[in-house]
């Protein structure tokens, strides 16, 4: 039985890197409990190993702590070695009124909570925008262009703040639920 749920999970890694150089917006629905964090970090590892001027966004949109669990189980899997390529990285808004946000540029995997890219959220309200435009048109210093890769971590929750943002700067779009949203399109 166990040999089974391994095999379902490579088998669902395997389609998922094939589909990412095929299409740029893939939904993957698979059940609670299935590992859905284990395949997305495996296919995480598999592209950037492929591609390493790819990052990650990793938008965790359902309430809780689902930021923090995401950012804990990629670290987990890099200790243990189960993962080679990622460098995750929790953007988190425990910052003093006066300072700024700050996301630093040395990582490929970037995770985020639903609360962060609310509409008027300190987020939204520059720092995201400057960190994509500062990834993808190459920063400083002849620093590499990279393509942003979204992740929709509970994907059938609306990004719409997100969403305005896909067109300028995700090279990609991977919705990722046990219950995609079908009438937003998230086709399976």
């Amino acid at each position: 039985m166990l040999q089974e749920a391994i095999d379902l999970q490579n088998d669902a890694i395997n389609k998922l890197v094939d589909l990412s150089s095929l299409q740029s917006d893939i939904t993957f629905k698979a059940p609670t409990g299935s590992g859905k964090t284990f395949m997305m970090a495996k296919m995480m590892d598999r592209i950037i190993e492929n591609n390493p001027d790819v990052i990650f966004l990793v938008s965790a949109l359902s309430k809780g702590g689902l930021a923090q669990q995401n950012f804990d189980k990629f670290s987990e899997y890099q200790h243990n070695g189960l993962v080679n390529n990622l460098e995750p990285y929790l953007i988190s808004t425990e910052v003093y009124k006066e300072e700024q946000l700050y996301i630093p540029t040395d990582k490929n995997v970037y995770i985020l909570s639903r609360d962060l890219y609310k509409k008027n959220g300190l987020l939204m309200r520059g720092p995201m925008v400057g960190f994509l435009q500062h990834m993808t048109l190459g920063g400083f210093l002849g620093k590499k262009k990279k393509k942003i890769y979204l992740i929709k971590d509970e994907c059938h929750i609306k990004t719409n703040n997100l969403d305005t943002l896909s067109d300028e700067f995700f090279t990609k779009v991977f919705n990722i639920s046990a219950t995609p949203n079908l009438k937003r399109g998230q086709k399976i």
